[in-house]
């Protein structure tokens, strides 16, 4: 793809996900998060009463939205959610997700008894599972496939990072190598779409590391990626790192850097549902001061790459060569 060429995706200089879902669905779609998992591994106790800890950039209450609805029902949630993200985007098409901590932790009855209420709301034309490569037992695949065959299913994985020297900085629990497994057993065993978080900012984090990412990604059966920029939230592990020196998180125009490098290498078929993070709890947040906004770090990152005549995939060099 030549620098100048113009964009394919109305004037953005990335595949959105809105563009994605639009095409699928016919029309503009809207995500309704909801807060029912309670737990995730690394928070849950063993016979002793002991805890591995939890990621060392998530705070109490995980990657809540709306964390202050947790004692609202499913139902009650999802109605409540579902208004305002309908009078944000005057959508009539919404997807339920099942954000915070690990949603695959219950009995897969309970995960049933959620998925159909869900799909039972009005305008409820699909699901979004978050969860981790290290939390999908062989049990959850032939309910994972029931609900893939009937609507639209899109299970997130917190992949984080492919290198596995980060995911023990993180304290994530798992290897690179799990997220492989996991990435490979979805595309096998259901028809469900597979989305992954990524983390940029790490330290030691090489520009090599990012680019072969980006490489690894574009030979995976993925359809999407959302990218975070690890951000200090107040009462976290990393907190008290950052407090002793021992962690600096990027500004925004290093983190830019390698957002770009990133979407340069990937393919164009692959679509980005975020470029940047934002603290939802402002109130914690510790470090650094622009992840309290969400529009101008986006718009930072594609006006670098408009003046630049980047565009996502310019560097891929034979994508129809890309297994996909």
């Amino acid at each position: 793809m030549n620098n100048n060429t113009n964009s394919p995706w109305n004037g953005r200089r990335y595949y959105p996900i809105s563009q994605y879902f639009k095409a699928r669905f016919g029309e503009r779609v809207g995500k309704v998060s909801v807060s029912v998992a309670e737990q995730c591994p690394n928070r849950r106790k063993d016979k002793t009463g002991e805890s591995a800890g939890a990621c060392i950039f998530c705070d109490e209450w995980g990657s809540a939205a709306y964390h202050l609805e947790k004692d609202r029902d499913l139902a009650d949630q999802i109605r409540h959610n579902k208004k305002n993200v309908q009078r944000r985007l005057k959508n009539k098409k919404f997807l339920v997700y099942f954000q915070s901590y690990t949603n695959t932790l219950d009995k897969i009855g309970v995960l049933k008894r959620r998925f159909e209420t869900a799909l039972a709301e009005d305008g409820v034309h699909g699901l979004v599972v978050g969860t981790r490569p290290d939390c999908l037992p062989e049990r959850l695949y032939p309910l994972f496939n029931d609900v893939s065959q009937e609507t639209y299913l899109l299970i997130e994985l917190g992949v984080q990072s492919f290198y596995d020297e980060h995911l023990d900085f993180l304290k994530r629990g798992h290897s690179a190598k799990k997220s492989m497994e996991a990435i490979h057993n979805l595309a096998a065993k259901t028809d469900a779409d597979i989305g992954i978080h990524l983390m940029f900012g790490l330290p030691n984090e090489s520009d090599e590391m990012i680019t072969e990412t980006a490489k690894r990604i574009n030979t995976l059966p993925i359809s999407n990626v959302k990218l975070h920029n690890l951000h200090v939230l107040k009462n976290t592990p990393l907190a008290t790192m950052y407090a002793a020196g021992l962690f600096t998180p990027v500004e925004l125009e290093k983190y830019a850097g390698k957002v770009i490098l990133f979407l340069r290498h990937l393919s164009p078929t692959i679509a980005v549902q975020r470029l940047a993070a934002i603290a939802n709890r402002w109130d914690e947040l510790v470090a650094p001061e622009w992840t309290r906004q969400k529009m101008p770090p986006i718009e930072y990152i594609e006006k670098q790459m408009a003046l630049n005549g980047y565009l996502q995939g310019d560097l891929v060099m034979a994508t129809n060569n890309i297994q996909r």
